[in-house]
Order: C-alpha cells, then structure tokens, then sequence
C-alpha cells in the first residue's frame, strides 16, 4: 500500500463539497491528494443509492487506496459504498454510520426532527429562513460575525426526503477499519447518539470540542486530526480490521 492514501471527502445534507474549502488548501499544502463528492440527492428528489453510485464513482478513478470521509447523512453513502476494494480506511465526522436495512428517518426513531421540514419529495433544515441562519450560525466559531451565518444558510438547499428514508443494504465499517469524529459540542446530531452510533460500529472514537462542522470550526485542528488517521491506516490489505480504542 502506499504511504499516502488519496482523501475523499463527501458532505452531508443540504450542503455541497464546498463545506470543506476551508481544509482542502491546507491539505493539499500538506502534500495530500483530495477530492470531494457531490451528493445528488441534494436539491432534487435523489436517492441515497444515487449518492452511494456518486461515491463509488470516485474510489472507481482514485489514483490509488482512499482514506474514505463522510460528514453527517455523508456517513450514509459511505456505508453502502465503503466496501469498495480502494477504501483504506473510513473516517464518520458527526456521521450516520447505519447499520444494514436502517436509514436515518429509522435511526432517529421513525420520525425526522422538528427542525426538518419535509414537503414535496423535499426536506428542509428550519421551518423559515431564520431558523435556519439560527442552526447554521450554531456551528461557527465564537465571534463570527451574524452576516457570514447569513450567507451560509443561503448556500443550503432542500435535501431529498428518498436520501433519509432509503435504507442501507451493505455496511462497510463490518469490514474496512474506522475512525468517529465525535463532536462533542454539536446542537444538530447529538453526541450521546453520536457515541452510540460509533461504538456499534467498532469505530475508535476522536473527540473534537466543536460543532457539527468541526473542518469549518477549527480547520487546522480538524487536519492534524486527518493526517494522524492517515499515518494509522494499516500497512496489509484495506480488508484487514484495525485495533479501535477510544482515546
């Protein structure tokens, strides 16, 4: 295997590859190869199955093994197409790291949050505007200034309901070594059911004093955490389990 994998990066709901731009020029200045998924349930009617063939689209042309990083409903996706021969290793960021035959809507107890608002094939975070420049605005650092809480929920757009309600049928943290993200000041998924979702899957559990977007709140933190898993990845087959403990 070789020393250095290629990071590939997939987001989460409502959002899109550009949630990472704060921590791809710092990687690539570290030397890594790096790509981002764009999730097609996002802003359509889009499966999860959709999202998982986008996925395995990218391992497909990876230039070589992959240090596989999912964010949020990323997890989702990268559990059904994480098994793929290139994966290496796969890192849950504050993820939805199912189990087989479960979705999101089913691991939240069979009902979407309040804060969802599902209408027309379509989910949105926040019943209004406000509330959503409200839950985005969580997530930033202390001293952001209102208007960038702003522009950010601007960015976000309806998720596809089919993506949250679609259950996983593989599940690649059974075979592929795994690390979990776990941020432990996170108002959206929150950190007890984070941990519980980690454990499961036999994750070794980092934890982060951050938000739900622990790349956006603390970038350079965030890709010391990334490079330390990189360093880790076993040197035998992607197949191989990796020794897990909490630290």
């Amino acid at each position: 295997m070789e020393s250095r994998p290629h990071i590939v990066l997939v987001h989460g709901a409502w959002v899109g590859g550009w949630e990472f731009a704060g921590i791809i020029p710092l990687l690539q200045h570290a030397g890594w190869s790096i790509e981002t998924v764009e999730l097609p349930s996002t802003g359509s009617t889009g499966t999860m199955s959709a999202d998982a063939d986008a996925v395995t689209a990218a391992l497909d042309r990876a230039p070589g093994p992959v240090l596989l990083v999912g964010h949020s409903y990323g997890g989702v996706p990268v559990t059904q197409a994480g098994d793929h021969r290139a994966v290496a290793g796969i890192v849950y960021v504050a993820a939805f790291a199912l189990d087989q035959n479960e979705s999101v809507q089913s691991a939240l107890g069979g009902e979407l949050p309040g804060v969802w608002s599902a209408a027309e094939g379509q989910v949105r975070l926040g019943a209004d505007r406000a509330a959503l420049v409200a839950l985005v605005s969580t997530g930033l650092p202390p001293g952001t200034p209102p208007a960038v809480g702003e522009q950010l929920a601007d960015m976000f757009r309806p998720q596809s309901l089919a993506s949250l309600t679609e259950p996983v049928r593989s599940v690649a943290w059974r075979t592929k070594p795994s690390w979990y993200v776990l941020t432990e000041n996170d108002d959206l998924v929150p950190p007890d059911f984070q941990r519980s979702l980690a454990e499961r899957a036999g994750a070794e559990i980092i934890r982060v004093p951050t938000g739900h977007a622990p790349f956006q709140e603390a970038p350079a933190d965030f890709v010391a955490v990334i490079e330390r898993i990189a360093a880790e990845l076993p040197q035998s087959t992607p197949n191989t389990p990796h020794p897990r403990s909490e630290q």
